[in-house]
Protein backbone atom coordinates (compact mmCIF):
# COMPACT_ATOMS: atom_id res chain seq x y z
CA UNK A 1 0.00 0.00 0.00
CA UNK A 2 1.30 3.47 -0.93
CA UNK A 3 0.74 6.78 0.89
CA UNK A 4 1.35 9.72 -1.47
CA UNK A 5 2.10 13.04 0.23
CA UNK A 6 1.64 16.54 -1.27
CA UNK A 7 5.22 16.56 -2.58
CA UNK A 8 4.62 13.48 -4.63
CA UNK A 9 6.92 11.43 -2.37
CA UNK A 10 5.81 7.88 -1.96
CA UNK A 11 6.39 6.20 1.39
CA UNK A 12 5.39 2.77 2.52
CA UNK A 13 2.59 3.51 4.99
CA UNK A 14 3.88 0.93 7.47
CA UNK A 15 7.38 2.44 7.42
CA UNK A 16 6.33 6.08 7.79
CA UNK A 17 3.90 5.11 10.55
CA UNK A 18 6.69 3.23 12.27
CA UNK A 19 8.91 6.32 12.24
CA UNK A 20 6.15 8.52 13.64
CA UNK A 21 5.25 5.95 16.30
CA UNK A 22 8.89 5.50 17.27
CA UNK A 23 9.48 9.22 17.73
CA UNK A 24 6.18 9.58 19.61
CA UNK A 25 7.13 6.81 22.01
CA UNK A 26 10.53 8.37 22.69
CA UNK A 27 8.98 11.79 23.31
CA UNK A 28 6.39 10.29 25.66
CA UNK A 29 9.13 8.39 27.49
CA UNK A 30 11.12 11.59 27.89
CA UNK A 31 8.11 13.49 29.19
CA UNK A 32 7.10 10.79 31.68
CA UNK A 33 10.74 10.55 32.75
CA UNK A 34 10.75 14.29 33.41
CA UNK A 35 7.30 14.71 34.96
CA UNK A 36 8.12 12.62 38.06
CA UNK A 37 10.94 14.91 39.29
CA UNK A 38 8.82 17.94 38.28
CA UNK A 39 5.96 16.78 40.49
CA UNK A 40 8.36 16.18 43.39
CA UNK A 41 9.86 19.66 42.97
CA UNK A 42 6.41 21.27 42.83
CA UNK A 43 5.25 19.48 45.98
CA UNK A 44 8.39 20.47 47.86
CA UNK A 45 7.56 24.14 47.32
CA UNK A 46 4.49 23.58 49.52
CA UNK A 47 5.16 24.39 53.16
CA UNK A 48 3.94 21.03 54.43
CA UNK A 49 6.63 19.27 52.36
CA UNK A 50 9.38 21.83 52.94
CA UNK A 51 10.96 20.10 55.95
CA UNK A 52 10.67 16.83 57.79
CA UNK A 53 9.15 18.60 60.82
CA UNK A 54 6.54 20.38 58.70
CA UNK A 55 5.69 17.13 56.95
CA UNK A 56 5.22 15.13 60.17
CA UNK A 57 3.25 17.94 61.77
CA UNK A 58 0.91 18.20 58.76
CA UNK A 59 0.17 14.47 58.78
CA UNK A 60 -0.55 14.38 62.53
CA UNK A 61 -2.69 17.52 62.31
CA UNK A 62 -4.67 15.94 59.49
CA UNK A 63 -5.13 12.75 61.54
CA UNK A 64 -6.53 14.51 64.60
CA UNK A 65 -8.70 16.73 62.39
CA UNK A 66 -10.28 13.71 60.67
CA UNK A 67 -10.93 11.92 63.99
CA UNK A 68 -10.89 8.55 62.26
CA UNK A 69 -9.61 5.57 64.24
CA UNK A 70 -8.75 3.45 61.19
CA UNK A 71 -6.48 6.20 59.92
CA UNK A 72 -4.70 6.41 63.27
CA UNK A 73 -4.31 2.63 63.39
CA UNK A 74 -2.88 2.51 59.87
CA UNK A 75 -0.50 5.38 60.64
CA UNK A 76 0.79 3.63 63.77
CA UNK A 77 0.93 0.07 62.42
CA UNK A 78 1.83 0.75 58.77
CA UNK A 79 3.61 4.09 59.00
CA UNK A 80 5.45 4.11 55.66
CA UNK A 81 2.43 2.84 53.72
CA UNK A 82 0.14 5.42 55.34
CA UNK A 83 2.52 8.32 54.75
CA UNK A 84 3.01 7.41 51.09
CA UNK A 85 -0.75 7.06 50.59
CA UNK A 86 -1.31 10.41 52.29
CA UNK A 87 1.33 11.99 50.06
CA UNK A 88 -0.23 10.46 46.95
CA UNK A 89 -3.59 12.03 47.85
CA UNK A 90 -1.93 15.41 48.34
CA UNK A 91 -0.30 15.11 44.91
CA UNK A 92 -3.64 14.36 43.26
CA UNK A 93 -5.27 17.28 45.06
CA UNK A 94 -2.50 19.68 44.03
CA UNK A 95 -2.67 18.62 40.38
CA UNK A 96 -6.48 18.41 40.27
CA UNK A 97 -6.36 21.51 38.07
CA UNK A 98 -5.43 20.11 34.66
CA UNK A 99 -3.65 23.31 33.68
CA UNK A 100 -0.96 22.64 36.30
CA UNK A 101 0.20 19.35 34.79
CA UNK A 102 -0.44 20.53 31.21
CA UNK A 103 2.01 23.39 31.67
CA UNK A 104 4.72 20.91 32.65
CA UNK A 105 3.87 18.59 29.75
CA UNK A 106 3.94 21.43 27.24
CA UNK A 107 7.30 22.58 28.56
CA UNK A 108 8.85 19.16 27.96
CA UNK A 109 7.05 18.62 24.65
CA UNK A 110 8.38 21.96 23.41
CA UNK A 111 11.88 20.99 24.56
CA UNK A 112 11.69 17.73 22.58
CA UNK A 113 10.34 19.33 19.43
CA UNK A 114 12.85 22.18 19.59
CA UNK A 115 15.59 19.59 20.07
CA UNK A 116 14.43 17.60 17.03
CA UNK A 117 14.10 20.69 14.84
CA UNK A 118 17.53 21.93 15.91
CA UNK A 119 19.04 18.53 15.10
CA UNK A 120 17.48 18.59 11.62
CA UNK A 121 18.74 22.14 10.94
CA UNK A 122 22.23 21.32 12.17
CA UNK A 123 22.39 18.24 9.95
CA UNK A 124 21.22 20.37 6.99
CA UNK A 125 24.03 22.89 7.55
CA UNK A 126 26.67 20.18 7.44
CA UNK A 127 27.80 18.63 4.18
CA UNK A 128 26.69 15.03 4.00
CA UNK A 129 27.57 12.57 1.26
CA UNK A 130 24.39 10.55 1.63
CA UNK A 131 20.94 10.65 3.16
CA UNK A 132 21.99 7.85 5.48
CA UNK A 133 24.78 10.04 6.88
CA UNK A 134 22.26 12.85 7.26
CA UNK A 135 19.97 10.61 9.32
CA UNK A 136 22.88 9.37 11.45
CA UNK A 137 23.80 12.98 12.26
CA UNK A 138 20.23 13.72 13.37
CA UNK A 139 20.06 10.64 15.60
CA UNK A 140 23.51 11.35 17.05
CA UNK A 141 22.61 14.96 17.82
CA UNK A 142 19.48 13.86 19.65
CA UNK A 143 21.70 11.65 21.78
CA UNK A 144 20.51 10.29 25.10
CA UNK A 145 17.59 12.69 25.53
CA UNK A 146 15.68 11.12 22.66
CA UNK A 147 17.23 7.78 21.82
CA UNK A 148 15.67 7.42 18.37
CA UNK A 149 16.80 4.45 16.33
CA UNK A 150 17.69 5.12 12.69
CA UNK A 151 16.51 1.68 11.52
CA UNK A 152 12.95 2.67 10.47
CA UNK A 153 14.33 5.83 8.81
CA UNK A 154 16.82 3.65 6.93
CA UNK A 155 13.96 1.43 5.79
CA UNK A 156 12.14 4.37 4.20
CA UNK A 157 15.27 5.55 2.40
CA UNK A 158 16.16 2.13 1.05
CA UNK A 159 12.68 1.28 -0.10
CA UNK A 160 11.83 4.65 -1.61
CA UNK A 161 15.18 6.20 -2.58
CA UNK A 162 14.15 9.71 -1.52
CA UNK A 163 16.55 12.66 -1.61
CA UNK A 164 17.54 14.80 1.36
CA UNK A 165 15.40 17.87 0.62
CA UNK A 166 12.27 15.81 0.14
CA UNK A 167 13.02 13.75 3.22
CA UNK A 168 13.52 16.87 5.40
CA UNK A 169 10.22 18.32 4.20
CA UNK A 170 8.42 15.11 5.09
CA UNK A 171 10.19 14.88 8.45
CA UNK A 172 9.29 18.47 9.39
CA UNK A 173 5.67 17.88 8.45
CA UNK A 174 5.68 14.66 10.45
CA UNK A 175 7.07 16.44 13.54
CA UNK A 176 4.48 19.21 13.28
CA UNK A 177 1.56 16.79 13.03
CA UNK A 178 2.99 14.62 15.78
CA UNK A 179 3.26 17.63 18.12
CA UNK A 180 -0.45 18.38 17.83
CA UNK A 181 -1.32 14.71 18.17
CA UNK A 182 0.71 14.36 21.38
CA UNK A 183 -0.66 17.59 22.83
CA UNK A 184 -4.19 16.31 22.27
CA UNK A 185 -3.31 12.93 23.76
CA UNK A 186 -1.90 14.48 26.93
CA UNK A 187 -4.95 16.73 27.20
CA UNK A 188 -7.30 13.74 27.15
CA UNK A 189 -5.30 11.48 29.48
CA UNK A 190 -6.45 11.31 33.11
CA UNK A 191 -3.94 12.33 35.78
CA UNK A 192 -4.25 8.90 37.44
CA UNK A 193 -3.13 7.29 34.19
CA UNK A 194 -0.23 9.72 33.87
CA UNK A 195 0.91 8.85 37.40
CA UNK A 196 0.99 5.16 36.47
CA UNK A 197 3.24 5.95 33.48
CA UNK A 198 5.83 7.96 35.41
CA UNK A 199 9.29 6.42 35.63
CA UNK A 200 9.40 7.17 39.37
CA UNK A 201 6.69 7.25 42.03
CA UNK A 202 6.59 10.83 43.39
CA UNK A 203 5.26 9.68 46.76
CA UNK A 204 8.27 7.38 47.17
CA UNK A 205 10.70 10.12 46.18
CA UNK A 206 9.08 12.59 48.56
CA UNK A 207 9.19 10.05 51.37
CA UNK A 208 12.88 9.37 50.77
CA UNK A 209 13.70 13.06 50.39
CA UNK A 210 11.65 14.55 53.21
CA UNK A 211 11.46 11.65 55.69
CA UNK A 212 14.46 9.56 54.69
CA UNK A 213 14.09 6.88 57.34
CA UNK A 214 10.90 4.89 57.74
CA UNK A 215 12.02 2.79 60.71
CA UNK A 216 9.74 2.68 63.76
CA UNK A 217 10.51 2.13 67.44
CA UNK A 218 10.08 -1.60 68.13
CA UNK A 219 7.97 -0.83 71.21
CA UNK A 220 5.74 2.21 70.61
CA UNK A 221 6.07 2.45 66.80
CA UNK A 222 7.12 6.10 66.85
CA UNK A 223 9.04 6.86 63.62
CA UNK A 224 12.77 7.52 63.73
CA UNK A 225 13.63 11.22 64.05
CA UNK A 226 16.92 10.97 62.16
CA UNK A 227 16.56 12.71 58.81
CA UNK A 228 17.88 11.06 55.66
CA UNK A 229 19.24 7.55 55.32
CA UNK A 230 22.87 8.19 56.31
CA UNK A 231 22.63 7.16 59.96
CA UNK A 232 23.39 3.95 61.80
CA UNK A 233 21.34 4.62 64.93
CA UNK A 234 17.60 5.22 65.06
CA UNK A 235 16.16 7.47 67.75
CA UNK A 236 13.09 9.49 68.68
CA UNK A 237 13.07 12.61 70.84
CA UNK A 238 9.79 11.70 72.50
CA UNK A 239 8.20 8.26 72.57
CA UNK A 240 4.49 7.55 72.90
CA UNK A 241 2.44 5.12 75.04
CA UNK A 242 3.45 1.55 74.25
CA UNK A 243 -0.15 0.45 73.98
CA UNK A 244 -0.28 2.25 70.64
CA UNK A 245 2.50 -0.07 69.49
CA UNK A 246 0.41 -3.13 70.44
CA UNK A 247 2.20 -3.77 73.75
CA UNK A 248 0.10 -4.91 76.71
CA UNK A 249 0.82 -6.15 80.22
CA UNK A 250 0.93 -9.92 80.31
CA UNK A 251 -0.67 -10.40 83.71
CA UNK A 252 -3.72 -8.26 82.89
CA UNK A 253 -3.62 -8.12 79.07
CA UNK A 254 -4.29 -4.39 79.37
CA UNK A 255 -2.66 -1.98 76.94
CA UNK A 256 0.35 -0.21 78.41
CA UNK A 257 0.37 3.56 78.92
CA UNK A 258 4.09 3.63 79.79
CA UNK A 259 6.63 5.13 77.41
CA UNK A 260 9.87 3.56 76.24
CA UNK A 261 12.19 6.16 77.82
CA UNK A 262 10.96 5.15 81.28
CA UNK A 263 10.80 1.42 80.67
CA UNK A 264 14.42 1.10 79.47
CA UNK A 265 15.64 2.15 82.94
CA UNK A 266 13.09 0.01 84.77
CA UNK A 267 13.43 -3.55 86.02
CA UNK A 268 10.69 -4.64 83.65
CA UNK A 269 10.81 -7.33 80.99
CA UNK A 270 9.31 -7.66 77.54
CA UNK A 271 8.82 -10.53 75.18
CA UNK A 272 7.77 -10.71 71.55
CA UNK A 273 8.58 -12.60 68.35
CA UNK A 274 11.98 -10.87 68.19
CA UNK A 275 12.93 -12.43 71.54
CA UNK A 276 11.52 -15.77 70.39
CA UNK A 277 8.78 -15.12 72.92
CA UNK A 278 11.25 -15.30 75.79
CA UNK A 279 11.47 -12.66 78.51
CA UNK A 280 14.16 -10.04 78.03
CA UNK A 281 15.08 -7.10 80.32
CA UNK A 282 14.13 -3.66 79.01
CA UNK A 283 17.50 -2.41 80.25
CA UNK A 284 19.20 -4.70 77.73
CA UNK A 285 16.86 -3.98 74.84
CA UNK A 286 19.82 -3.18 72.56
CA UNK A 287 20.80 -6.83 72.57
CA UNK A 288 17.62 -7.35 70.55
CA UNK A 289 17.42 -3.97 68.82
CA UNK A 290 21.04 -2.76 68.39
CA UNK A 291 20.04 -0.14 65.79
CA UNK A 292 17.78 1.73 68.21
CA UNK A 293 18.97 4.20 70.82
CA UNK A 294 16.16 4.98 73.27
CA UNK A 295 17.21 7.84 75.55
CA UNK A 296 16.65 6.68 79.16
CA UNK A 297 14.81 9.29 81.22
CA UNK A 298 12.27 8.50 83.91
CA UNK A 299 11.06 12.11 83.97
CA UNK A 300 9.85 12.10 80.37
CA UNK A 301 6.18 11.78 79.57
CA UNK A 302 4.15 11.23 76.42
CA UNK A 303 2.87 14.34 74.65
CA UNK A 304 -0.69 15.50 75.26
CA UNK A 305 -1.37 14.69 71.61
CA UNK A 306 -0.77 10.96 72.09
CA UNK A 307 -2.39 10.95 75.54
CA UNK A 308 -5.52 12.37 73.91
CA UNK A 309 -5.39 9.78 71.10
CA UNK A 310 -4.80 6.90 73.53
CA UNK A 311 -7.72 7.99 75.69
CA UNK A 312 -10.10 8.68 72.80
CA UNK A 313 -9.46 5.36 71.04
CA UNK A 314 -8.56 3.19 74.04
CA UNK A 315 -11.37 0.70 73.47
CA UNK A 316 -10.75 0.48 69.73
CA UNK A 317 -6.97 0.02 70.04
CA UNK A 318 -7.62 -2.71 72.60
CA UNK A 319 -10.07 -4.51 70.34
CA UNK A 320 -7.72 -4.21 67.34
CA UNK A 321 -4.88 -5.74 69.39
CA UNK A 322 -6.93 -8.47 71.12
CA UNK A 323 -6.21 -6.82 74.43
CA UNK A 324 -8.10 -5.07 77.21
CA UNK A 325 -8.35 -1.28 77.37
CA UNK A 326 -5.57 0.50 79.23
CA UNK A 327 -6.04 2.07 82.64
CA UNK A 328 -6.04 5.68 81.48
CA UNK A 329 -4.82 8.24 84.06
CA UNK A 330 -7.50 10.77 85.02
CA UNK A 331 -5.31 13.65 83.82
CA UNK A 332 -5.28 12.19 80.30
CA UNK A 333 -9.08 12.11 80.21
CA UNK A 334 -9.22 15.87 80.73
CA UNK A 335 -7.10 16.72 77.68
CA UNK A 336 -9.17 18.40 74.98
CA UNK A 337 -8.65 18.20 71.24
CA UNK A 338 -7.53 21.84 71.23
CA UNK A 339 -4.93 21.09 73.91
CA UNK A 340 -3.74 18.08 71.92
CA UNK A 341 -3.23 20.28 68.84
CA UNK A 342 -1.43 22.87 70.97
CA UNK A 343 0.85 20.10 72.24
CA UNK A 344 1.48 19.00 68.66
CA UNK A 345 2.53 22.51 67.66
CA UNK A 346 4.86 22.70 70.64
CA UNK A 347 6.43 19.32 69.85
CA UNK A 348 7.25 20.41 66.30
CA UNK A 349 8.04 24.02 67.20
CA UNK A 350 5.29 25.32 64.94
CA UNK A 351 4.49 29.01 65.43
CA UNK A 352 1.36 28.99 63.28
CA UNK A 353 -0.70 26.45 61.42
CA UNK A 354 0.99 25.19 58.28
CA UNK A 355 -2.25 23.96 56.83
CA UNK A 356 -5.90 23.76 57.67
CA UNK A 357 -7.58 20.42 57.04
Amino acid sequence: MQDTNPLGLEFETTDSNEVEMLVKVEIENFIYRSLGPDIVDKMMTKEEFSTRMSFQYSILLDLISKSDFESFKEYVCSYEFYVKSWTSKRIKEHFSSKSTIHDLEDKHLKFCIDHINAAIKKAQRENTDSLRTFVVKICTELGDKLAISQDPLDAIMVLNNVDQEQFVHWLNKCVQEMTESLREKFKNTEFETKLSLLHIKPENELFNTVIGCGQQCPFCKIPCDAGGEAHTQHFAALHRPQGLGQFSWENSNKLSTDICSCLVISDGYFRCSDTKNEYHPYKRYREIYPDWNIFPDGSLDASDYWKYVMNKYNEKFAKANDAKPADIPDSWKKITKEEAVKSLKKSFNIKSFIAEF
